[in-house]
């Protein structure tokens, strides 16, 4: 039976439930061997099971069996927890874990295993890369259980009402249509060392760019690499996070001109279609935002046009700050460095840097966390048995007790009401005036976004003048639109 033709009642029934939402135990598969665990974390379902769920849960799965923790790291098993108790009340369902290929890029494997049709049965993925090929089923619609209740959480009426609206936005594809489930999301600010800021004689932490770029330079002064970064497109997130901080401040007056279906969020058919226009991006504002990232350089590692390890650096006490994720403080709290560390918002940029800035504190803030899944489309022709059952698994992972226990590992931000963050999450907490609508060019496509890293990397450690630069970077933006065109040519205007 297809999601669009299954009643409410079927699908209760067919994850054994009664039609008022009461957990029964599912029947137990009489014929064949329990599946082998594989890479799972835990033990295999004494049972067999008539359905094995494969999980890529990212930074959510439970830690390798098969591999040796770093020194100080603890083993993750809270998903495990979960899953155990799912199989003990459902035996006739097995969790199994997918570990995704060290090094691996995530844009080829989707597409691999897509033209395949062998991806796990849930899978993890910003959303980014998924609006690009919606049409081509690589995501399976979840509008239809999202309306139903969750019967694992009580009062419940429809599981959508479970998450925050941040949560729901991100998965509302180009179409309208919800293509996942988000528990949890993440923030970005800057950690420092404050040691190293104590030893230059900075008093107080930066809260503009003019004084960022003072404390930048002292730091220079005192022997320190003043700020970590790189520019490899495979090494999370410097350019990406760094245009998102910037561009939002330089557009603040202008930037929602480009969300057209006013949520908040601006999303590659929005680009692709002001691309069109031609009033994105603003050239003044981007040239600005370059003019800005280069006045930085001098205070990165050498070798930064490359990849560079400043996450180590950091740890050595070389590096004195860089821009991290939230998910970082589960490191930070299991295998803390040699000083002491603290988190400061991206500076704000005023007047004195551009006549328009609004003086106003901007932060990456969203729901990009690990337990962001998506289920392949193609499974309603292939295995349309097994959806519900995933989906079913999805909804018992969601229960507030379950995110809270996930989110305390992971260290990232609880989008399910009822969850609880850990306390060291408080600088994440911290008042803002807006969470940035557009992060870089990634929006639109990876293929884009890595372009955008090339033309930094011709730009940013050259004489290139602005026109070259602009003329480059024009090129590139019409050139990607053109691509995204191809593969979604109802978003042609």
């Amino acid at each position: 039976m297809s999601l669009q033709n299954m009643s409410r009642r079927k699908f209760l029934q067919s994850i054994g439930l009664t039609a008022v939402g009461t957990t029964l135990l599912a029947a137990c598969a009489p014929a064949g061997s329990a599946p082998a665990a594989g890479d799972a974390a835990g033990s295999a379902p004494a049972k067999a099971a008539k359905y094995t769920i494969l999980h890529w849960a990212q930074s959510a799965e439970p830690s390798d069996p098969k591999q040796e923790l770093a020194a100080g790291a603890k083993a993750r098993i809270a998903y495990q927890t979960v899953a155990d108790k799912y199989m003990e009340k459902h035996p006739d369902v097995a969790i199994e874990w997918y570990r995704f290929p060290t090094g691996g890029n995530l844009d080829e494997w989707l597409l691999a295993r897509m033209t395949a049709q062998d991806a796990p049965d849930i899978y993890w993925a910003n959303t980014e890369s998924l609006w690009p090929h919606v049409n081509k089923g690589w995501a399976l619609p979840f509008d239809d259980y999202m309306n139903l209740p969750n019967p694992y959480v009580q009062g419940n009426g429809a599981w959508k009402e479970q998450f925050e609206e941040v949560a729901i936005i991100s998965q509302t594809g180009p179409d309208g249509k919800l293509y996942g489930v988000n528990m949890d999301g993440a923030g970005v600010l800057t950690v420092y060392n404050k040691e190293a800021f104590t030893k230059a004689g900075i008093e107080q932490a930066p809260k503009t760019w003019n004084e960022f770029m003072a404390a930048c330079q002292k730091l220079l002064d005192a022997g320190y690499i003043p700020f970590g970064a790189d520019l490899a497109p495979d090494d999370c997130c410097f350019p990406h996070w760094l245009e998102a901080h910037v561009y939002n401040q330089l557009l603040w007056d202008d930037i929602f001109k480009y969300d057209d279906d006013k949520n908040k969020v601006i999303t590659a058919k929005e680009l692709a279609q002001h691309g069109q226009k031609g009033d994105f991006p603003d050239w003044d504002a981007y040239l600005q935002l370059a003019h800005m990232l280069k006045s930085m350089t001098p205070f990165f590692p050498i070798g930064y046009e490359g990849k560079v390890d400043y996450r180590q650096l950091f740890r050595q006490g070389k590096v004195a700050m860089y821009m991290e994720g939230n998910w970082a403080i589960s490191d930070y709290t299991s295998s803390p460095p040699p000083f002491e560390i603290d988190w400061l918002a991206f500076p704000v940029i005023t007047t004195d840097n551009w006549a328009k800035a609004p003086n106003k504190v901007v932060r990456i803030q969203g729901a990009w966390g690990a337990m962001q899944y998506h289920v392949p489309g193609y499974l309603t022709q292939k295995t349309p048995d097994k959806i519900s059952p995933i989906m079913d698994w999805l909804m018992f992972s969601s229960q507030p007790d379950n995110v809270t226990a996930v989110c305390a590992e992971t260290s990232l931000v609880p989008l399910t009401k009822g969850a609880k963050a850990r306390p060291e999450l408080a600088p994440f907490s911290q008042p803002y005036d807006r969470a940035v609508p557009y992060q870089s060019w990634a929006t639109l496509s990876s293929s884009a976004m890595n372009t955008e890293y090339k033309n930094w990397q011709a730009y940013l450690p050259t004489e290139m003048s602005d026109s070259a630069f602009l003329d480059m970077a024009k090129k590139s933006w019409d050139d990607e639109v053109k691509k995204i065109l191809e593969s979604n040519p109802d978003w042609k205007i």
